[in-house]
């Protein structure tokens, strides 16, 4: 009969929470190697198998560490070489070697504190970290010398309960240093392989062991002996620093209850194509337990600050309690939720800066935008110098020349007294929209055709021009309601003032600007039996015209978020607005080549609405640039 004897504690208080009484017995595991087998194989990524050996040797304060890949007998095999201190530097190889195999998971260091425990598991003393080769290959053979001593060896076998502790014969031995350690693990799973090509491991641990590359006088190198072509075959590790601009205000945060965390962030600028999205990792004792905290299950952080991809770096927390085996990931506690709830404490200040920095770089976009459309556009000023670009005198700048009130108010729609602007003159509808004045909407189609004449006007009433250039004009007459009448209306234009020649047909016309500067009137009266009407256009012919000034001809754009509306962009006074909130810029904002050609065809609308189109026209032209957007979308 078998004696329980060792397995029971002491019995029960009398006022044990059961209230029965009975024993308290030491939970043991009936396989000693199922628990190992297990922990062999919590460990699913190979490259962080990898890591926890690199940081084995960094944690014996290695200088130099060497990682390699290299085909034998047609297997693929890894080794990690280090001039660390070895294992257990204190006894004999054999001993320090057989101590590992036989003390998974057991500290040598009695009476520590949990803090210090946990240290100690963190830093992989606890010889969980070397059972991940299994997730790498079948075999790990570690060679220890230290301070000249022979050579041995540690061998394990993927999924076998023994552990082989042999001495290396000197003959089998190249390294002539008097202390180092080399981890060896061979027949590399195919699917593992995959993951450790040279470039893709270095830029793996350049990241997961960032801090502590950084902090170290340590040269992390590694070797491919499989590479092919021009593929980079020796080469250091250079751990990437964070990008953007640092957050100097956060350094540290309290955690109530807990050590402070370390938080070192920083503000990224929005990239077109980014090779890794920004993100803040959660680390614990200098290990990565979470790349991307707003991928961390349980947390409840997948929202703005921290998914924005705007903020980089990291949150040290040394209280965390992280699985042991793949130090991924944390074990909720007391010590997360204090976290966390610190961390909910800064997101107001995170998110009002990114809201500052978002409307720097909106400001700055718009400006941007505003020259390289001008760039765009500069071309058809002097091409087709019949189109009247818009007077931007007045852009929102103040103006050096000007003192007092007059001087500062800039920005700013036309007020009492202001000249209007050149070419056709501007006044805004009830509804929003900028149509040329006295051009009224159309009324909705009625029985009766318009009434009798009453007005006529020229589009455009006002143009430039360069020399020899010329200009097409249009007559409208209209009824007492503004409907247009486009019968029976006789019109006769005059130039009765000024140079040029005009040629007219109709209600069309065109003038003819001389080789020199000056100024034209012209004038047409429209009759419709014994009714007539008159109106006056002036042409001014200029060496230079205001299209072809970088800060004239087109106005910045200007943003305006209008979810309800679905305006793409409109003409208020001399400024020019776009719709933020439209889907069809909603389609572009991300794509800057896209977002240009979107801009060039709103402002090509509304050069032709402004110079050609009537009112009824807007929504047409506007159609046209929702299918030049979408066509654009397609990569066309």
């Amino acid at each position: 009969m078998v004696s329980r004897k060792n397995n029971v504690e002491r019995a029960l208080p009398a006022g044990s929470p059961s209230g029965r009484s009975g024993r308290t017995v030491r939970l043991r595991p009936a396989n000693p190697f199922d628990l190992i087998r297990l922990i062999a194989q919590s460990q699913s990524d190979p490259r962080k198998a990898i890591a926890e050996l690199v940081q084995n040797s960094l944690d014996a304060g290695a200088r130099r560490v060497t990682v390699t890949r290299r085909r034998r007998r047609g297997e693929m095999a890894l080794s990690i070489l280090d001039d660390g201190a070895g294992v257990f530097p204190q006894i004999g190889r054999p001993e320090a070697l057989e101590r590992i195999a036989t003390n998974i998971g057991h500290s040598f260091k009695r009476n520590l504190s949990p803090a210090e425990r946990k240290q100690e598991m963190l830093l992989g003393k606890y010889g969980i970290g070397i059972l991940g080769f299994w997730s790498l290959g079948a075999e790990l053979e570690m060679r220890s010398r230290v301070a000249g001593s022979d050579v041995w060896s540690l061998r394990l076998v993927r999924n076998q309960p023994s552990a082989e502790v042999l001495r290396v014969p000197q003959r089998s031995v190249s390294l002539s240093d008097e202390t180092w350690t080399e981890v060896v693990i061979r027949g590399v799973h195919p699917g593992a392989a995959k993951l450790l090509g040279g470039r893709r491991l270095g830029d793996y641990l350049g990241s997961e062991l960032r801090g502590q590359l950084l902090d170290r006088p340590v040269k992390l190198r590694i070797i491919d002996g499989v590479a092919r072509g021009k593929s980079i075959k020796d080469f250091l590790v250079v751990p990437e620093r964070f990008r953007g601009r640092r957050l100097e205000a956060f350094t540290s945060l309290p955690v109530a209850g807990w050590a402070a965390a370390r938080v070192e962030l920083y503000l990224v600028e929005a990239e077109e194509e980014p090779r890794r999205p920004p993100a803040v990792a959660l680390t614990c004792g200098g290990s990565v337990v979470c790349e991307d905290l707003s991928r961390l299950e349980g947390l409840d952080f997948a929202r703005p600050p921290w998914s924005s991809g705007r903020i980089e770096g990291l949150i040290e927390f040394p209280d965390l309690e992280v699985a042991p085996a793949t130090r991924r990931g944390i074990v909720p506690g007391p010590a997360s939720d204090a976290l966390c709830e610190a961390l909910r404490g800064l997101e107001p200040e995170l998110l009002r800066l990114l809201d500052e920095d978002n409307q720097r770089r909106r400001a700055e976009e718009d400006e941007d935008l505003g020259r390289e459309i001008r760039r765009v556009f500069r071309p058809v000023a002097k091409n087709l110098p019949q189109y009247d670009f818009f007077d931007v005198r007045d852009t929102g700048r103040e103006d050096p020349f000007a003192s007092g009130e007059e001087g500062a108010r800039v920005g700013r729609g036309p007020e009492e007294g202001d000249t209007a602007p050149a070419g056709a003159e501007l006044a805004s509808r009830a509804d929003g929209e900028v149509v040329e004045e006295g051009d009224g909407p159309e009324p909705a189609a009625e029985l009766l055709p318009p009434g009798p004449l009453a007005a006529v006007r020229i589009v455009p009433r006002r143009s430039r021009l360069l020399p020899g250039a010329s200009r097409a004009l249009a007559a409208k007459a209209s009824d007492e309601t503004g409907r247009r009448i486009a019968e029976d209306v006789e019109f006769l234009w005059t130039l009765h003032d000024g140079i040029g020649s005009l040629a007219a047909e109709g209600d069309k016309a065109v003038f003819a600007a001389p080789e020199g500067t000056g100024s034209a009137a012209i004038r047409v009266e429209a009759r419709q039996g014994d009714r007539s009407a008159v109106a006056d256009a002036s042409v001014e012919v200029v060496a230079k015209l205001a299209g072809e000034n970088p800060e004239a001809g087109i106005p910045d754009p200007e943003r305006v978020y209008d979810p309800d509306g679905d305006w793409r962009s409109r003409v208020l006074g001399r400024s020019w607005q776009y719709n933020a909130a439209h889907p069809d810029y909603q389609a572009v904002v991300e794509d800057p080549r896209r977002r240009l050609r979107y801009f060039v065809h709103l402002f090509a609308k509304e050069i032709v609405l402004r110079n050609y189109g009537e009112a009824k026209d807007e929504r047409l032209v506007e159609r046209m640039v929702e299918v030049l957007t979408h066509i654009q979308a397609k990569g066309v």
